[in-house]
């Protein structure tokens, strides 16, 4: 999925940015369903297996280190816009994800 991510957004930064944000809110919407559901059994295959393969904190670091093309602003924008996606996405998941009976 990153690949063809990287395949559909050509720009580096913006392919990384987008992997990051996707990553985010499909692991706040999993975390609730799990939750929720009481899945457990899939939380380490998909959490740190497939959300944490789809973001890449190694190229958010390696993009960060190049302070002449605005790294640091570019570092800024991930934490700031990864957290306004879980603000975003765990109370939205919160309500459209019924409890199981």
């Amino acid at each position: 999925m990153r690949y063809g991510l990287g395949l559909a957004i050509s720009d580096d930064r913006s392919g990384t940015l987008a992997a990051n944000m996707i990553g985010v809110a499909l692991a706040s919407a999993l975390l609730v369903l799990m939750e929720r559901r009481g899945v457990t059994e899939l939380r380490h295959l998909l959490l740190p297996g497939f959300c944490a393969g789809l973001t890449t904190f190694s190229a958010v670091t390696a993009q960060a280190l190049e302070p002449q093309d605005g790294g640091l602003l570019f570092l800024a924008h991930n934490l700031i816009f990864s957290l306004m996606i879980v603000v975003i996405v765990l109370p939205l998941a919160r309500r459209i994800i019924p409890v199981r009976s």
